[in-house]
This record gives C-alpha cells, sequence and structure tokens, in this order.
C-alpha cells in the first residue's frame, strides 16, 4: 500500500478512473442513443407504410374499396408468414379492409382517440415480435401497420456493436495520455523535490538557508513561503537564544572573576568582605532579570501584533511607574512632575509599558540633574499617537551616541551603577507596541511615541484598563 503514497502515482491512478468512467458513461450513453435511433427508424418506416396504404385507398361505384397497391406490396401482404401487415378502418371503427395473410385484424390503438397517429409499439416476443403503427389520415381513416422484417433489440445491438468498435481506438491515445501524465507529473513534482532538499539542509550550521520558490506551482507556493516564514521566525528565536547566552557570558564573566579574587583572598586572609560580596552578586543578579525579562519582551514581540492587544489607561500605568520611584526620587533629593491627561487609551500590556517608564524615570533619577518631568501631549500627523516626554535638567546623551546608547550594557559611563539593559528594554517594548523612542539632541530628554487606541472606550476608575465601550 505504500505507492498510495506517492502523489505522481494517485494522479496516474485517479487519471486512469476517469478515462474508465468517461469511456463507461459513453458507451451507455451510445447505447441509449441507439436505442432511440433505432426506435425513430421503426416509427418513419412504418409510418411510410401505413401512408401508402392510406394513399392507396379507393372507392368503386356499387360501394365498397379497393387498394391499388403495387405488386411488391401485394405479393408483401399476401405472403403467409405476417412479415408485412395492414387493417384499415374507417371513421365510425369499421373494419374496411385487411390484408390477405391477417385473419384477426390488427387492434386499433386509436379507437376513441383524436390523434393522428399513436406510438410504435412491439407485440409479441422473438421471432414472433412485430412492430405494430397506427395513423389516421385527414379523413378519419385508420390504418394499422405491422412488420415483423427487423427485430428492435437486433438491429440496436447491431449498431452499437458496428459503431462501439470505434470506441476501442482511443485506447492506444489513453495509454499514450498515461504515459504523458506520468512524465508531466514527474516534471512538475520536480521543484517539490529540489525544495526537499533544500529543507534538509536547514539548520544551526545553516540558519539562513530557505526554500525557492522558483518553478513552484502557484498552489504550493503559499505552503513554502509559510514554511519560509517559520524558518525565519525560529531563526529570530534561535539568534536571540544565542545572543541572550553571548551577552550574559560576556557581562558576567567579569564580575564572576571578581568574585573569584575576592573570595581566594578571603581564604588565604580568613577575612571576608560580606557587603563588597552581596553587592557584587546583587549586581549579577540584576543583570540576570534584566537578560530574562528582555527576552521575554522580545519573544512576546513576535508572538502578538500590537493591533490585537488590550486597551490600557497609559495615564494611570505612567502615575504608577512614578509612584514606585518615589523613594528613590526622595533620597537623591529630586523633585518628579507628572502633568498627564487623566484618560490616555493605548493598546498594550500595561505591566510592560510600565516597566518601560519606570527605567526611563530611573534613569533620568540616577543619571541626571534637577527636576525630573514627564508630560504628555496628543498628536494627529502623520496619525493618531500619544507623545511621551522624561526630562531632566542635564545635558543628555552626547552628539552621534543617541543610537548607539539603546543596544545592549551600552553605558555612556563605565563606573555608574546598572548593567546597561535600561534602554534596551525601554525600546523592545516601544517596537513592540508600535512605537518609537528617541533621545533629543542636546538635552536630557527622551521622547516616546505610542500609537492612540481608536476604539471607543469608557474608563473604569478602579481598573487599571480602559475597556471598549
Amino acid at each position: 500500500m505504500s505507492h498510495f503514497h506517492s502523489l505522481r502515482e494517485r494522479l496516474l491512478v485517479a487519471m486512469t478512473l476517469i478515462f474508465a468512467l468517461g469511456v463507461l458513461a459513453a458507451l451507455v450513453s451510445y447505447r441509449l442513443e441507439v436505442s432511440g435511433i433505432v426506435r425513430d427508424i421503426h416509427a418513419r418506416t412504418l409510418q411510410a407504410q401505413a401512408n401508402d396504404v392510406l394513399e392507396s385507398i379507393r372507392f368503386r361505384p356499387g360501394g365498397g374499396i379497393e387498394l391499388q397497391l403495387s405488386e411488391d406490396w401485394r405479393q408483401a401482404y399476401s405472403d403467409q408468414r405476417e412479415e408485412f401487415s395492414f387493417t384499415i378502418y374507417d371513421t365510425a371503427g369499421k373494419v374496411l379492409e385487411r390484408s390477405p395473410n391477417l385473419t384477426v385484424p390488427l387492434v386499433n390503438a386509436l379507437a376513441g382517440s383524436s390523434q393522428s397517429k399513436s406510438p410504435v409499439q412491439f407485440v409479441g416476443v422473438g421471432r414472433n415480435q412485430r412492430a405494430v403503427f397506427t395513423m389516421r389520415d385527414r379523413n378519419g381513416r385508420v390504418a394499422v401497420v405491422a412488420r415483423a422484417d427487423f427485430s428492435h433489440d437486433a438491429l440496436a445491438d447491431s449498431l452499437f456493436q458496428e459503431q462501439a468498435e470505434q470506441a476501442f481506438i482511443l485506447a492506444p491515445f489513453a495509454l499514450l495520455a498515461l504515459i504523458v501524465i506520468w512524465f508531466i507529473s514527474g516534471w512538475s513534482l520536480r521543484p517539490l523535490a529540489r525544495a526537499s532538499r533544500e529543507a534538509s539542509l536547514v539548520g544551526p550550521a545553516n540558519p539562513e538557508m530557505r526554500l525557492s520558490t522558483a518553478g513552484l506551482p502557484k498552489e504550493i507556493q503559499p505552503l513554502v513561503k509559510a514554511v519560509n516564514g517559520a524558518l525565519d521566525r525560529l531563526a529570530r528565536a534561535y539568534a536571540a537564544e544565542r545572543r541572550l547566552t553571548a551577552d550574559a557570558a560576556h557581562e558576567l564573566r567579569t564580575p564572576l572573576a571578581v568574585l573569584n579574587l575576592r573570595l581566594q583572598r578571603a581564604r588565604a586572609s580568613g577575612r571576608i568582605d560580606w557587603p563588597t560580596i552581596e553587592r557584587e552578586l546583587g549586581q549579577m543578579g540584576r543583570i540576570i532579570l534584566q537578560l530574562l525579562d528582555l527576552t521575554r519582551k522580545e519573544a512576546l514581540m513576535r508572538e502578538a501584533l500590537p493591533e490585537f492587544l488590550p486597551v490600557v489607561n497609559l495615564s494611570r500605568v505612567i502615575r504608577e511607574a512614578s509612584a514606585m520611584l518615589v523613594p528613590l526620587a526622595e533620597s537623591q533629593n529630586r523633585p518628579v512632575n507628572v502633568d498627564l491627561p487623566d484618560i490616555a487609551p493605548v493598546r498594550g500590556h500595561d505591566d510592560d509599558l510600565r516597566d518601560m517608564f519606570r527605567n526611563l524615570l530611573e534613569n533620568a533619577i540616577v543619571h541626571g540633574r534637577g527636576i525630573v518631568s514627564v508630560t504628555m501631549t496628543p498628536s494627529q500627523a502623520p496619525q493618531s499617537h500619544w507623545q511621551i516626554e522624561v526630562c531632566d535638567e542635564g545635558d543628555g546623551v552626547t552628539a552621534g551616541q543617541e543610537e548607539w546608547v539603546f543596544g545592549r550594557f551600552r553605558k555612556l559611563n563605565s563606573t555608574s551603577p546598572g548593567a546597561g539593559l535600561g534602554l534596551a528594554i525601554v525600546r523592545n517594548v516601544a517596537a513592540r507596541h508600535g512605537g518609537l523612542v528617541k533621545f533629543k539632541a542636546g538635552r536630557g530628554c527622551v521622547m516616546v511615541e505610542l500609537p492612540a487606541s481608536k476604539s471607543p472606550t469608557v474608563f473604569v476608575a478602579d481598573d487599571s484598563r480602559v475597556r471598549d465601550a
């Protein structure tokens, strides 16, 4: 049964069945057509015979009728084998004349009917079968004629056999067509075989390999494109995992080396500097947590489109992020001013948006100077969105490094606290929500743009979400 798994052989079997069913249907149809033709032949022949009988009627001067038939017809109607016979009825249904070879008149099928003729009827069986036809002339006289010189079924079978033999001429052409189909199907499936070979080359050693759509049937191309899309997503996920591993190894190498050195010194001296060790362990823990958080956000970014995210109140999310950093701001003696509208509906995950603005506020408090301010304004160009600015009174990012600082483990001051992952998380969250983030040149100010929700919404005071009306 393994051959049924071959598309090529399935196609060949299907075409063979189609040919066979086509030939069978053609033979059945032709047989029915021949039967109709034979019936029509009988009707035409018998109608001509009845018409000759009616037209041969002549009335004698003293009464009665006589038939002026040809000598051939007279002999046929006198033949006792009754191969040809007739009966003539007057308008009252009385027998006027019948052929000499009849002892019993033929039945008038038009008795009591106003029709001019009746269908051909076959009476008797075998050699005694006769075809009977009844016709009325314009004067009301009825002629019933019969003949037994041919059989309906025999004539139909004869015609069918003669013509059906021509159908067998199609057999070589059908065989040739199947052979052509076999080679054409092989040629058509050749690109699929090539795609299979290409798919076998995709792997960790060759993650950028994709299936070519060249030469593929258009019905197969969507499948191949979908497979390529899946391979692209897997490649990005694989690259993200490799990047996470490389980043973690790179950033943890130095702290681990330093911690190992401190522990060796502690073993040699017998004195352990626990505060320093705890601080370095905490720094490594924060790096690992931030890397995991960034990886989680990148995975979520690949799973959902911004237009399918839930609607949330961005104003409330930013206020919550600001409230989380009040202790840090007070410890630095840095006031934080928040100027936001009551309702700012956007589509997104409130937890990720809260992380984004917490990172921005923390950067402004830790690395900036003076008052920290958060403002939000609506904008309609080029489309409806919210523009949020998180600013301080510092100098901001050095010119030319506005994009560089959004990379992983990027810090303007290598001695400053933190792992340099905060801004990478910020950009990832903004991109996932269909927005963007950038530094304003010459100022300690970061601007975030997020698309505004276009759905009718109603704000629920005891919930951070803005629900659809």
